[in-house]
């Protein structure tokens, strides 16, 4: 609703601008949200002490997937955010203790995912609430915090749930459009080349990623690349690769999830094939800081925010790894960033959901272990994006 109310006011503003309609009396309320070129900001209330959460534990929410084909990011989720819990615990809080508050969302229909961010937001009362790549746990999050007043992080990749210019919620990771913007740019400005193959997921998630490297092929004057998508059922290996090999492309881009991406680059090695690869962020990011060049095509390379390593992101890839016995993906990474940012936001605005959300707002090139994290105005991590090759 607050969404529709903005919509109509930026609608009156421009026809006041144009002289279509009389003028109004002068505004004398300030609306929550406005439409800025600044960091979107909310002016409603709830920063004072009297809408402080009370209690001895302060929680951070985590919806995470626990069961199904998606169980494995759920896990790197919790594992992450307790790291970071153990690595801020000697932050003092008021003598408050943080702790997190952790739900499914593998749940077979919505209400029982909604069911579980009720629970998050209202039973648990969490100070923020974290939530997968899916993009339909950020939008149901995205919702029900923007009616309650909850601070939002999210690490899927969809523009869409910053777009309407809602204060409550934060995109961790780069969109699917700057993605394909990287990738586009190499493939067609730098290498010159125009035969390329997009391999997709048959799900909103494919149709997205596929109109996504359109409009990038498009914009650089390329042609679109032709698009291979993927049924759930289980792959047959043998079939894509002569598929892709029919095709004859000079670079394939697979937008898949991180098991099918595996399974992808391993069929390529078997046969042969050495076309270049890119791999959407998601698609690699079980691949991240460990060694891929068993089980990956001669020259593949992957979607980046990080700069050179630095000793702060090796120390976690490292402690991770000993506490899980795998190497940390990015989810985990963004995760750990997630709750380090609401725990340091927790410390300088207290117990109090809309001065954590002012806090989080600013931060500005903060040097996380999934890379430099810095919100524009519409909440989205606006830090620079560049390729690597995976080895």
């Amino acid at each position: 609703m607050r969404g529709r109310e903005l919509g109509c006011y930026a609608v009156i503003v421009a026809l006041l601008q144009l002289g279509c309609v009389a003028p109004a009396r002068a505004q004398t309320t300030t609306p929550y949200a406005s439409i800025s070129t600044e960091v979107e900001s909310y002016a409603g209330p709830g920063r004072a002490s009297a809408n402080d959460l009370t209690g001895q534990v302060v929680r951070i929410g985590l919806l995470a997937p626990l069961q199904g084909a998606r169980k494995a990011e759920g896990e790197a989720m919790i594992a992450a955010a307790q790291m970071a819990l153990r690595d801020t615990a000697s932050q003092r809080l008021s003598r408050r203790r943080v702790a997190l508050a952790v739900e499914d969302s593998s749940g077979s229909t919505w209400g029982m995912v909604s069911d579980a961010v009720i629970r998050l937001m209202l039973n648990d009362e969490s100070i923020a609430v974290i939530t997968s790549t899916s993009r339909a746990d950020a939008h149901l999050c995205e919702q029900v915090g923007n009616r309650i007043g909850v601070p939002v992080l999210t690490l899927s990749a969809d523009a869409t749930t910053t777009q309407i210019d809602i204060p409550w919620i934060f995109r961790m990771g780069p969109s699917d459009a700057a993605e394909a913007q990287v990738i586009a740019q190499d493939m067609y400005s730098v290498r010159k080349l125009h035969n390329v193959l997009l391999i997709t997921q048959h799900d909103r998630e494919g149709d997205r990623a596929a109109q996504e490297m359109k409009q990038a092929a498009l914009g650089l004057g390329a042609p679109a690349p032709h698009v291979i998508s993927l049924d759930e059922a289980p792959l047959d290996p043998g079939s894509i690769v002569r598929a892709i090999q029919s095709e004859s492309p000079q670079a394939i881009v697979i937008w898949t999830s991180p098991t099918t991406a595996a399974i992808l680059l391993r069929a390529l090695q078997i046969a042969g094939v050495k076309t270049i690869c890119y791999l959407s962020q998601n698609a690699s990011s079980e691949m991240h800081d460990a060694s891929t060049s068993e089980s990956t095509a001669s020259e593949t390379w992957t979607i980046a925010g990080n700069d050179e390593p630095t000793g702060t992101r090796q120390s976690f890839a490292d402690r991770f790894r000993r506490s899980t016995g795998t190497a940390p993906t990015l989810v985990a990474s963004q995760t750990y960033d997630a709750v380090i940012l609401t725990v340091h936001a927790l410390q300088t605005a207290g117990p109090n959901r809309a001065r954590v959300r002012d806090e989080i707002a600013k931060a500005n090139q903060y040097d996380g272990v999934s890379g430099k994290i810095s919100f524009d105005c519409e909440g989205n991590d606006r830090a620079a994006l560049h390729l690597v090759q995976l080895k």
